[in-house]
């Protein structure tokens, strides 16, 4: 079998719809078994749970792999329609059984989980350019009150290139100087220092503790 590289990049497995799909769960991996042009390929899709991909596809006349498809200079005629085949069959794996992930912290993830269940607000995504960056509006008002950032730690003046996802948080000024700290809390990435925080979401700062300040922004947004 060999690997698909970047097929499903910024996605996470739904395990349910892989068994409704038709994948058997063996060893730890997933395995589906399809044919192509009317039974005279059998095309063989393995996935993992760590999201890695292999297909494999057999001549059943000859019982030998064929992998002319895959090869992208040579492809032309009978391997193109070959390729088409088993584009369509991944295309739609990738569409029923894998749903996006744009943030990978799971602080990340209950703090969005926490705004949808709270307020019934859901995340922006307004620049094009910026996929992994969103915000988030108070219904009534149209406001923002909370922006999630993808960004090197450098931006917020810390010694490092390792990207991490921060959040951007509304607070009234007094409060604002109260909390920079430089460790915990940072005058905020691309936004009014004098109103905004950002906070990062590795751990240095507890969830219920930034649930109060994701209520606190709230208000203010009214």
């Amino acid at each position: 079998m060999r690997e698909i590289k970047d097929f499903i990049k910024n996605k996470k497995i739904n395990f349910k719809k892989l068994k409704e799909f038709g994948f058997e769960l063996i060893d730890n991996s997933y395995y589906y078994h399809t044919s192509l042009l009317k039974n005279q390929f059998k095309m063989s899709v393995k996935i993992n749970i760590d999201n890695s991909i292999f297909t494999e596809i057999i001549d059943t006349e000859t019982n030998e792999p064929y992998v002319l498809h895959l090869l992208e200079i040579k492809r032309s005629g009978y391997s193109e329609k070959i390729y088409k085949a088993y584009s369509e069959i991944l295309e739609k794996i990738k569409k029923v059984c894998f749903e996006d992930e744009i943030f990978k912290a799971n602080y990340t993830k209950e703090i969005v989980a926490y705004i949808k269940n709270k307020y019934g607000d859901e995340l922006e995504f307004l620049w094009e350019k910026s996929p992994k960056n969103a915000v988030v509006r108070r219904k009534s008002s149209n406001k923002w009150y909370a922006v999630i950032l993808t960004i090197p730690k450098r931006k917020i003046g810390l010694e490092s290139d390792e990207v991490i996802e921060v959040i951007n948080l509304h607070n009234i000024p007094k409060e604002i100087e109260k909390l920079i700290d430089y460790k915990r809390y940072f005058p905020a990435y691309h936004m009014n220092k004098k109103h905004w925080c950002t906070i990062c979401l590795d751990g240095t700062i507890e969830l219920k503790e930034i649930y109060k300040k994701i209520d606190i922004s709230y208000e203010l947004a009214k």
